[in-house]
């Protein structure tokens, strides 16, 4: 159920999703509450009235870096070139991973929630349009591109040359 929020309260909101995707991404789950609502420029309780712990508060950020990384997998199951598409989504999940520490600190305990499964299944029908375009090897399962992002993010290059299909 999503109700319908006040204008200054979904500015609130908004101001204290990109704060804590700030402080997430550059400290980790570490970061205290404190330090997100003052980046915030909101109060410590307007954080646990909105988010009773700060688990869910990281599951917000991270979900909503899952939900951009399937939009990109998404448009690439359209593109004209399939290969670009799967490099363009590869990369820009191997960077995301480099950029959010949330990511990978937070990733896990979201793992059964709609938006993983909706980026699983973006996901398998770009490698499944990749390897039908023959521009992927066939070996390769979209949970195996799934665990090499985080991997790909400090050399995005090698993991790609090892995913293409041997050229004939």
């Amino acid at each position: 159920m999503t109700a319908t929020l006040r204008a200054d309260a979904r500015r609130n909101l908004d101001r204290l999703l990109e704060a804590a995707s700030e402080c997430f991404a550059e400290r980790g789950a570490d970061v205290s509450i404190d330090e997100i609502a003052r980046r915030a420029g909101i109060g410590h309780g307007t954080v646990f009235r909105r988010f009773p712990t700060k688990e869910a508060l990281l599951a917000a950020v991270v979900l909503a870096r899952v939900r951009e990384l399937a939009a990109v997998a998404e448009s690439g199951v359209e593109a004209e070139d399939p290969g670009a598409a799967f490099d363009r989504f590869f990369r820009h999940a191997a960077e995301t991973y480099a950029r959010n520490r949330e990511l990978v600190e937070g990733f896990g305990s979201c793992i059964e929630t709609e938006e993983v499964a909706a980026l699983k299944a973006s996901v398998r029908r770009l490698v499944h349009r990749a390897q039908e375009a023959g521009v992927l090897r066939r070996d390769v399962s979209a949970d195996d591109v799934m665990e090499l992002v985080p991997t790909a993010s400090r050399h995005p290059d090698v993991i790609l040359d090892g995913l293409r299909a041997a050229r004939r």
